[in-house]
């Protein structure tokens, strides 16, 4: 079954122009702990996003740049796809991905950290302030408190039903994501009555109980943090991971809105705003930002009605279109070449005696030549002003709904803009996290169970490749 699909999602492939791939690094929590690498590729057909899991290949060497790196070339050649049609790596920000992807000019693509790592960074970098650090860890201890002691959880039931407080446990949290913290937080700022007549009872517990300086302080990180776990929480319900065409606009929505320093904002929260916002800014490069201006202004929900200079987009999209003419032009004089040459020459009469040339002669040489130059500049003259007007058209045109598919509106306009339709469709497949390869390992860790931990590792390739590639 697998090497039957394996030819079928082969073909299906081979049917994209460009592509996009996410990978990433797991281990396996059965199988004695075994590393693996993941492996996943993102392109469109007939204006339709098809991505595919290809590999979870067990990756037992070192995890430096260069493993990694000869990793992704090997998938790269073992399913066919062409080095230069690979628009992007999108990965975690760990050290050894940035160093295979991002300072490697030997790949053509652009890389890309995965959003929903660069938020995380940017808001643990703004938890490690002093004072929300100390009012997070006494807020730890109380939890830990709590889930160490049957008597004060049977207590805090009875407070709960006293006052009438919703009956939920507390919360732990996993030190390296955000939004359990959140919850933590959230929680026993919901439970704050409940815990404090609890610890009223037990005077050896009082020490548990967080000072009123670092609730104040959680009560301010909470209002920092909540709308941007709200924002994530709808992003991640999503089944499609976000496109990078609306990454501009996410940024936008985080940067100015979310993490606006407003007059009334106490000084914590001014700070912790600051630093958020000046890490995840970092977190991109000015060529990152350049794909990601072009992207969305191909995308007819947003038009790069987002981008920092608009000017600067719609001249790189006219450059880009530009030279996607020009290997459309070229391959197709590639493939007359290779036709005419396989055609069998028919038997040709010798050539005549090489006769003097005269100055007529030779002057109409020189004029067809000069002639032929200035048509091929007019000519791209000509296809730069065809791309301009096509640019007008479709900035004139209306903004289709934030819920419609971009790519559904694509299909119907791309004989009218044919110039614009290959830049997005060249683009559009660009997811903007790693969540593909991350939900890999999540069904990995499934048939990868304590329970069969017995499989090999090229089993466990071939059932993952077979869940996330079988048809329903």
């Amino acid at each position: 079954m697998y090497n039957s699909l394996k030819e079928d999602v082969g073909k299906r492939i081979a049917q994209g122009k460009w592509y996009a791939a996410t990978t990433d690094l797991w281990t396996s929590s059965g199988g004695s702990g075994h590393p693996y690498i993941s492996f996943t590729i993102h392109y469109l057909t007939d204006w339709k996003l098809q991505s595919n899991c290809l590999e979870t290949q067990f990756f037992p060497e070192d995890h430096t740049a260069d493993n990694i790196r000869e990793f992704f070339e090997n998938m790269l050649q073992e399913w066919g796809i062409n080095k230069e049609r690979l628009v992007s790596v999108t990965t975690d920000n760990a050290t050894n991905m940035k160093k295979a992807f991002e300072n490697d000019t030997t790949f053509p693509s652009q890389w890309f950290g995965c959003f929903g790592h660069n938020l995380n960074l940017a808001i643990s970098k703004a938890l490690k302030n002093q004072r929300v650090d100390t009012a997070v860890r006494s807020c730890r201890h109380l939890v830990q408190g709590f889930s160490r002691s049957w008597k004060r959880r049977r207590e805090l039931r009875n407070k709960q039903e006293a006052l009438n407080i919703p009956q939920r446990s507390l919360i732990h949290d996993v030190v390296t994501r955000w939004g359990s913290t959140q919850k933590m937080l959230q929680r026993f700022i919901e439970q704050q009555q409940a815990v404090c007549a609890v610890l009223a009872t037990e005077r050896g517990a009082w020490h548990l109980m967080p000072k009123d300086a670092d609730i104040a302080v959680i009560e301010q990180v909470l209002q920092i943090l909540q709308p941007l776990s709200a924002f994530t929480d709808a992003l991640a319900s999503e089944s499609r991971a976000l496109s990078l065409s609306a990454l501009r606009p996410v940024l936008s929505h985080i940067i100015s809105d979310i993490l606006e320093v407003k007059n009334e904002d106490s000084a914590l929260t001014k700070d912790l705003k600051r630093v958020m916002k000046s890490d995840l800014e970092s977190r991109y490069t000015a060529d990152a930002k350049k794909v990601m201006d072009l992207t969305s202004f191909v995308d007819p929900r947003f038009k790069g009605s987002f981008s920092d200079d608009l000017d600067a987009t719609v001249n790189c999209c006219i450059e880009e279109a530009s030279k996607l003419e020009e290997m459309t032009t070229l391959s197709e004089g590639a493939a007359q070449t290779e036709q005419s040459s396989t055609t069998p020459t028919p038997h040709l009469p010798p050539p005549p005696e090489k006769q003097q040339q005269s100055l007529a002669t030779l002057l109409n040489k020189i004029t067809s030549t000069r002639q032929q130059r200035a048509e091929e500049q007019e000519g791209e003259g000509n296809i730069k002003s065809k791309i301009e007007a096509e640019i007008k058209v479709y900035v004139s045109v209306a903004l289709i709904k934030s819920e419609a598919d971009p790519l559904q509106w694509w299909s119907l306009h791309a004989e009218e803009l044919p110039h614009l339709a290959t830049v997005a469709e060249k683009f559009l497949c660009i997811p903007a996290t790693s969540v593909p390869s991350e939900r890999v390992f999540s069904a990995s860790g499934h048939i990868l169970s304590p329970q069969r931990s017995k499989l090999k590792p090229e089993k466990v390739n071939m059932l993952t490749f077979l869940h996330f590639n079988l048809e329903d």
